[in-house]
């Protein structure tokens, strides 16, 4: 399963990309069209896309309840969260 980590101000945490690419995929097309599977098969092959997605079209309140946390290592400031894709990485779990 492909996850987003990403670092908070409260420690690093994990999002199913799957949920990201769906959310995406939502915002063209609805899941009657065959063109929705293709949206989301595009994020989950690209990995800046959902990145992308993620950081510029979405808020992290958005997705609180979707995250599992990984740790409380703290590596960025609530000045910087949410506001660069440098502190976003896909991983395969």
């Amino acid at each position: 399963m492909k996850v987003i980590k990403m670092n908070t101000p409260d420690g690093q945490y994990t999002l199913p990309l799957q949920k990201v690419a769906e959310h995406r995929a939502n915002e063209y097309t609805d899941k009657t069209n065959p063109s929705w599977k293709e949206e989301v098969d595009f994020v989950m092959n690209d990995d800046f896309e959902g990145i992308d997605w993620l950081v510029n079209n979405t808020n992290y309140e958005d997705w609180e309840d979707e995250t599992t946390k990984l740790n409380s290592d703290v590596k960025v400031t609530h000045d910087d969260f949410w506001g660069s894709s440098e502190d976003f990485e896909i991983l395969e779990m």
